[in-house]
């Protein structure tokens, strides 16, 4: 999709690479607020000019504003990542809610880690480095043994052929 923000489309060949700004935004803003912090408390115990005061409350001020924001914004991003979704996919299933939760992706990996590595990649020492490590398939295929999707189908595929089998009638269509 695209986002306004970097002003650019955020889609599967770069998702790493806005997952790393996100990550890299709040660290260093993090670093910001409370590196500055000391600096700003001491201009106000010491008589420092009022340019100095204003520059520095404003730094501190707009450093807590981003960092709360971009934070928050962080951790959403992250969610949707152990989830299997996009932005997108979140605004569109959150109108279909049952009772809270969202229905569960069809590329959502069997475990946390295969959700990880979805978008930052297979190896674990790439995963907070801006270098590309994506599978093969190339964006186009992600269907694997792990995501719930092939393994609902691997059920109904047992029940059916039970049903083969025993020759028992399939049910009708409702049409």
């Amino acid at each position: 999709h695209h986002c306004p923000w970097i002003y650019n489309c955020v889609g599967y060949r770069n998702h790493k690479y806005f997952f790393l700004l996100l990550f890299y935004s709040c660290l260093a803003l993090h670093l910001v607020i409370w590196t500055m912090w000391e600096t700003v408390r001491d201009a106000m115990v010491q008589n420092y000019s009022f340019f100095t005061m204003f520059v520095l409350l404003f730094g501190e001020s707009l450093a807590v504003f981003l960092g709360i924001l971009l934070t928050g914004f962080f951790g959403f991003h992250i969610w949707l990542m152990l989830r299997a979704m996009t932005t997108i996919e979140f605004c569109e299933k959150s109108s279909k809610r049952v009772r809270g939760e969202f229905p569960a992706s069809a590329y959502k990996k069997s475990s946390w880690v295969g959700d990880i590595q979805e978008v930052l990649g297979k190896d674990f020492v790439l995963w907070l480095l801006p270098v590309t490590d994506l599978p093969p398939e190339g964006g186009l295929t992600f269907v694997s043994e792990t995501t719930i999707l092939t393994t609902d189908m691997s059920v109904g595929r047992a029940y059916a052929s039970r049903q083969h089998k025993t020759g028992l009638p399939r049910a009708k269509p409702n049409h």
